[in-house]
């Protein structure tokens, strides 16, 4: 539910190979069970960035916006909208609610229906009941501005809207603007992070989106995580390969960098792990790692014999029970790590710029400790 929309339009708006010889394998597996060493979590370095100066971050409470328009005069407050915030507004209502045509009766219809509309009526209060105040999240949003400006000076940060689309997104990245140099809009849907004392269940009982084991995140602490994650995933842009080695490293840099921009929040946030499943991967890293070579998987390209181990969800399969999901990820994010203690003088830039995964593994000399 985090979505590029910057992909899928142009100008006006624009919404995560061959294997190698056998050698290789019988040489990790020399490595890991040989030599296996020390090598725990190296704390995320935390520059002093109390002295960055931030333009102007705009947060707009878009879905109060919306809320409060009159509809005594829908077509006046409409246009008044779209002129204050024409690419949200576009994107809002063509693409994440599906009112089609701007400008005619029966959107404005449409639009009237929306607003008086019970339910609607009554999500906007549960919205407002847990945010009534956004002052914290703002300025946690404010602080990996901050972050990003040290290691990406040149980095233009994003607007931010809040909007309700009835459960529909949780964050997206858009072009909030006509020309390549404006900046990028950050989305967040609030309806998708009100946190335990909303029954998501009520919504669809059946649809795998509310289940508890994706549900406990749907929270304040994780909804500035999230909006960190899709601006560090438009940095890195796409990945560069179809293996599962490809993948593992392009997700441990997302997660490596959302630890340098987030110094501080916990490694459960970051993962997105309840902390129990933090602590099975960070105590079975070598079982994982060793799975992922006896099953010869690093050089795997199938899609459906690799996505499993990237993906939301309680377990990994083929592992123990207690293996989580997202172990790929998480195996991903030590190799990142180990490479950056290694090369301590990395910036994040030249990081992102390496993209010959074979060769950014042999220098990390990754080797899992065994426990």
């Amino acid at each position: 539910m985090v979505y590029n929309i910057k992909r899928q339009y142009s100008v006006t708006f624009t919404i995560i190979d061959t294997k190698k010889m056998r050698v290789f394998y019988l040489g990790f597996l020399f490595l890991i069970f040989v030599t296996a060493c020390n090598d725990s979590h190296v704390p995320a370095y935390s520059p002093d960035v109390s002295d960055i100066v931030l333009d102007d971050i705009s947060f707009v409470r878009y879905d109060h916006l919306v809320r409060d328009l009159d509809t005594t005069d829908i077509v006046s407050a409409f246009d008044k909208l779209y002129a204050d915030h024409p690419h949200i507004t576009r994107i809002y209502f063509e693409s994440l609610i599906n009112f089609k045509g701007i400008g005619q009766d029966s959107f404005y219809n449409n639009l009237k229906d929306f607003i008086h509309a019970a339910p609607i009526k009554t999500l906007q209060s549960s919205v407002d009941a847990e945010y009534a105040d956004t002052r914290s999240i703002e300025n946690q949003i404010s602080n990996v501005a901050k972050y990003l400006k040290h290691y990406f000076p040149d980095y233009n940060f994003p607007n931010f809207y809040t909007f309700i689309t009835e459960f529909g997104y949780q964050t997206i990245i858009f072009k909030d603007g006509k020309l390549k140099d404006d900046k990028d809009g950050i989305g967040i849907g609030l309806d998708m992070y009100l946190g335990d004392n909303f029954n998501y269940k009520e919504v669809d009982p059946k649809d795998p989106v509310f289940s508890d084991y994706l549900t406990r995140s749907y929270n304040r602490d994780h909804l500035v995580r999230n909006a960190a994650e899709i601006i560090v995933a438009d940095i890195l842009g796409r990945e560069t390969g179809k293996r599962l080695l490809d993948q593992m490293l392009y997700n441990g840099k997302k997660l490596y960098l959302l630890d340098q921009i987030m110094p501080g929040v916990s490694d459960t946030i970051i993962m997105e792990y309840p902390q129990k499943d933090m602590e099975w991967v960070q105590n079975n890293e070598l079982q994982i790692w060793d799975y992922f070579i006896k099953n010869k998987l690093i050089y795997e390209t199938s899609h459906l014999e690799i996505n499993k181990y990237f993906n939301k969800s309680p377990h990994s399969p083929g592992m123990p029970p207690e293996a989580p999901g997202r172990t790929a990820n998480y195996i991903g994010w030590r190799i990142i790590s180990k490479y950056m203690s290694r090369y301590p003088d990395t910036t994040l830039p030249e990081l992102i710029a390496m993209t010959d995964s074979q060769k950014l593994m042999e220098l990390s000399r990754y080797k899992p400790k065994r426990r």
